[in-house]
């Protein structure tokens, strides 16, 4: 076989390799934060994206506390309780605030980068800005539940976990407070759906558009000491500089 007749081989695996989309380019920096908040990041349980673990561990905290408002006796009400705390508040298995919390700085973190469209520029503080009244109700939450857990007397306990059900209902599906019968229909009454909902409107808005971020990329992004955003060709995981 010819010199000439395995170059025409090679330039047309090339051309069929990128015709079949086998070549494609890496995704935006800004891109792969958002994908972090969306579809998933190296250090949650199960590697979720943080709003989906997010939106996870509201409906674990309501599940909660509806078993708290059932229980029969005040130690089955403060054993639900503690579940209740544990999927809003807690740090190390990323609760709710958490999780939501790190939703919202990996959306300023893709507003911050080089290649950050002007509308991810535009949307991160409002998003950030939007997730208050939910993180308002975790620490609403996180104080009752310490009063239940803590209590002697159960007929305290079912008050409070009357309206750690109601708390926790509101951050799935909103709220209602200036009684126009409409839940979410402002920002202070947003819950979980409003903001998942406020979110898929700036992905849907992305130019160009948004795709869902290889596994790879969304593995092994991480920040130099310079403060530059790189990714890591030796597949360490990530995390340089304690990235999360």
């Amino acid at each position: 076989m010819s010199i000439r007749t395995v170059l025409r081989a090679i330039v047309g695996l090339f051309v069929l390799a990128m015709a079949s989309g086998c070549v494609t380019r890496p995704p935006s920096i800004a891109h792969v934060h958002l994908g972090h908040a969306l579809t998933g990041v190296h250090v949650t349980p199960n590697r979720d994206g943080y709003l989906l673990l997010a939106d996870t561990r509201a409906k674990e905290a309501h599940a909660a506390a509806q078993q708290a408002a059932a229980g029969k006796t005040l130690e089955e009400m403060k054993a639900s309780v503690a579940s209740v705390l544990g999927a809003t508040s807690s740090e190390e298995n990323f609760g709710l605030k958490q999780s939501l919390v790190l939703a919202a700085n990996h959306v300023s973190f893709a507003a911050t980068s080089d290649d950050a469209s002007a509308n991810v520029q535009q949307s991160a503080p409002v998003f950030a800005r939007d997730i208050t009244r939910v993180v308002e109700r975790c620490e609403l939450i996180a104080l009752l539940g310490k009063d239940v857990v803590t209590g002697k007397s159960q007929q305290e306990a079912a008050v409070s976990v009357e309206e750690i059900v109601k708390l926790t209902q509101a951050n799935l599906e909103g709220e209602d407070s200036d009684r126009d019968g409409k839940l979410g229909s402002i920002p202070t009454e947003y819950g979980i759906k409003q903001l998942r909902n406020e979110f898929d409107i700036m992905i849907a808005r992305e130019q160009p558009p948004y795709r869902t971020v290889d596994q790879w990329y969304l593995f092994n992004l991480v920040r130099l000491p310079s403060g530059r955003w790189v990714f890591d060709k030796l597949n360490r995981g990530g995390n340089i500089d304690g990235y999360k």
